[in-house]
């Protein structure tokens, strides 16, 4: 449409030219001495002219606001937002290794504990033109608290971790775990309404602390057992604006015969701004 309406252009021009009378002003040229016949240039997408005392107008405008909704529909929706809000847990929770005693001491009230990532730098690579494909990658740092179901909390004793009691007096006791978050998905985009990803996860270990309230006591401790490489897959279905997620690690929280087996899973909302 547009090379056609640019050729129109020409070819009125090069009229224009040949057989103009009279140029009233920098943006129209009159064809004969009536001046009803004239070519008018509005800018450079819209022209209009009046021959034989009919007057037309062609824009590319329509064309480009076609355009603009085609593209608009064919955008991809990034999987991987600003931040993400969730609870975490351990799954396949194996404590055959501690008394039955120490084994409920070291389990985790998982319904206490939160989940949250904060991305620093996220990137889409379309695989398509129409943008329903594409590559989601980012980096961010990942906040895991695992709450203890009472008033305990683990130390490194004798190669392993093993539960201590805590007094009474304290209200919360948890183990945080900070990671490198490093998320890589294949995104699948429905005309720009919603999208479905799935990918992998690979998450480095920072640091991590057990901390404690009332008295409030944070130990930041090397000595805690956690792998410090954990590699795992994510799902994701979201909109614009909001989206769920799903991570679950393949690999042991804890190094062998250090702590309790068991791995990590997470879900929770992403928010898009």
């Amino acid at each position: 449409m547009k090379r056609l309406f640019t050729t129109l252009t020409i070819l009125m021009a090069s009229i224009a030219t040949l057989h103009a009378q009279e140029i009233a002003n920098d943006n129209t040229i009159i064809l004969d001495k009536t001046g009803e016949n004239r070519i008018t240039i509005i800018n450079e997408d819209t022209i209009k002219f009046r021959i034989a005392g009919r007057e037309f107008q062609m824009s590319t405008e329509p064309e480009v606001k076609a355009q603009q909704e085609e593209k608009k529909r064919h955008s991809t929706i990034p999987s991987l937002g600003f931040i993400e809000l969730g609870i975490n847990s351990i799954y396949n929770a194996d404590y055959s290794m501690y008394s039955p005693e120490d084994a409920e001491k070291m389990q985790f009230g998982n319904n206490k504990s939160s989940y949250v990532t904060l991305y620093a730098y996220t990137e889409n690579f379309r695989l398509n033109k129409q943008g329903s494909l594409s590559i989601d990658m980012g980096l961010g740092i990942t906040w895991e608290n695992y709450v203890f179901a009472g008033d305990y909390s683990m130390r490194y004793i004798d190669g392993m971790m093993r539960p201590i009691d805590l007094e009474s007096s304290v209200t919360k006791s948890k183990l945080m775990a900070v990671y490198y978050h490093m998320p890589m998905l294949l995104n699948w985009t429905y005309k720009n309404k919603f999208f479905i990803a799935a990918g992998v996860n690979l998450d480095v270990l920072i640091a991590t602390r057990l901390k404690q309230k009332n008295p409030k006591i944070v130990n930041d401790s090397e000595n805690v057992t956690l792998e410090p490489i954990q590699l795992g897959s994510t799902i994701r279905v979201g909109t614009k604006s909001l989206y769920g997620f799903l991570n679950w690690s393949h690999m042991q929280m804890f190094k062998t015969k250090t702590g309790p087996g068991g791995h990590r899973i997470s879900a929770g909302i992403g928010l898009n701004f």
